[in-house]
């Protein structure tokens, strides 16, 4: 049984390295040919790089909008406006913290 596994496994390899022994044999008859395979070989590489990368700097601007956009609806929640946090009094303060002596006299 061993030696029939055996038998089947080396014609296997055998078969598999057809193939291969051919395009050696190709690429030593014309190695001007290789220059064009390496080329053609590259692009689906260059191509994914760059898919990826497109992909990548997507998603950070994806994230950045959301961010805004949270940022933009917390603000607009709070009422705030450019950074300043409502009407100030005379003095440049926030009416809640109004000095005593800017209290109206009655």
């Amino acid at each position: 049984m061993f030696k029939d596994v055996k038998t089947i496994v080396n014609k296997v390899v055998d078969t598999a390295a057809g193939p291969i022994e051919t395009f050696d044999q190709s690429l030593r008859e014309h190695p001007e040919e290789l220059i064009p395979l390496a080329v053609i070989h590259l692009i689906p590489v260059a191509l994914t790089i760059v898919g990826t990368v497109v992909v990548i700097r997507g998603g950070q601007q994806v994230r950045i909008e959301k961010e805004r956009t949270k940022q933009a609806k917390l603000r607009a929640a709070h009422g705030c406006h450019h950074g300043h946090h409502g009407p100030r009094g005379p003095h440049g303060h926030h009416p809640k913290f109004v000095h005593h002596d800017e209290l109206p006299l009655a």
